[in-house]
């Protein structure tokens, strides 16, 4: 089986719970895995995530996680691994936070 890898996407974006974060787009990096029976295509993953991030304009990192976690599912019924890391860049200067997601399946 192979899994196909999205390491790094970075692109600006609504994100955060504060009032600031509401208004101005900050920089997020995305890494992801996946493991299918079927064809994914990592441009439309790198397509799909960058226009859902843009559209939903997520309050946490841990929202878009569970999101993107179902979303994949559903689009690929043969998906047996799952993993998410979202990183945000700019909202602590001396550090890079987020969260991840893992799951099996």
């Amino acid at each position: 089986m192979i899994t196909v890898l999205v390491e790094e996407l970075e692109f600006s974006t609504i994100i955060g719970l504060l009032n600031f974060e509401r208004l101005t787009p900050q920089k997020v990096v995305i890494s992801a895995k996946f493991r299918a029976d079927e064809f994914m295509d990592y441009a439309k993953i790198c397509q799909i995530l960058e226009e859902d991030f843009n559209e939903n304009k997520f309050l946490k990192v841990e929202d878009a996680l569970e999101f993107f976690e179902v979303k994949f599912k559903r689009q690929f019924n043969s998906l047996k691994y799952f993993y998410m890391k979202i990183i945000k860049k700019e909202i602590i200067k001396n550090a890079k936070v987020g969260a991840e997601l893992e799951k099996f399946y």
